[in-house]
């Protein structure tokens, strides 16, 4: 695409951002084009590029704009529940918001938002006695956890779908002892636990396993 000659003398990177973020909210992230973003401001997309140089710079931008009011408070008695408080309320962040999970690039990014709040997840986690590079991957793999939830649980509100049972064939094997180790958990599958109980159940799965990796000097 040719660059524009000039930009719009009323637009600001602010302003796109704003519209990017209304789009999304009303078409999803696959709506989600410069075209479309162009036509929420009156302009032509050719303009939007003399502040993002591409699509995935907006999307980055409209991340970090998206997570502007979310907000981590730790109160430093007790770093496995400043951690599942974090998570907890990202995850509800990232669900509340049409198709956030989709927009942030893979990999280490810098973004003014993103990176403050990152600053305080590993402060808490460095305070805890984690040693700075394992403090990085438990941030990483808590949020890679979080991030792939919420955008599953997302689908769910969007399509939700009803949860199949055994047919009738299944349930006879059941009886007749067919899968005995099936049958044992089967209830569980008939009547599975609420998605919040899934969630902190993986969550307190992942901190616990974090915790081994302080070294013994440092847990508490």
């Amino acid at each position: 695409m040719a660059a524009p000659s000039r930009s719009s003398p009323n637009l600001t990177a602010e302003a796109v951002v704003a519209a990017a973020a209304a789009v999304l909210e009303r078409d999803g992230h696959g709506g989600l084009t410069m075209r479309a973003v162009a036509a929420e401001l009156g302009v032509q997309a050719p303009a939007l590029y003399w502040y993002f140089k591409d699509k995935q710079a907006l999307e980055l931008a409209l991340y970090d704009h998206l997570l502007a009011d979310l907000r981590f408070e730790p109160r430093g008695a007790d770093w496995r529940e400043d951690l599942r408080g974090m998570a907890q309320g990202l995850r509800a962040h990232l669900v509340s918001r049409r198709d956030i999970g989709k927009l942030p690039p893979p990999g280490f990014f810098f973004a003014p938002n993103a990176i403050g709040l990152m600053e305080m997840a590993l402060g808490v986690l460095l305070d805890a006695g984690f040693p700075p590079r394992d403090a990085y991957y438990v941030l990483i793999t808590a949020v890679d956890y979080v991030s792939t939830w919420a955008r599953g649980e997302a689908e769910l509100h969007l399509r939700p779908v009803e949860r199949p049972g055994l047919d009738e064939a299944a349930k006879r094997s059941l009886i007749d002892g067919a899968y005995p180790n099936f049958a044992r958990v089967a209830q569980a599958f008939l009547q599975p636990g609420g998605v919040d109980e899934q969630f902190a159940f993986g969550l307190d799965a992942l901190i616990a396993g974090f915790e081994r990796l302080i070294p013994a000097t440092g847990r508490g």
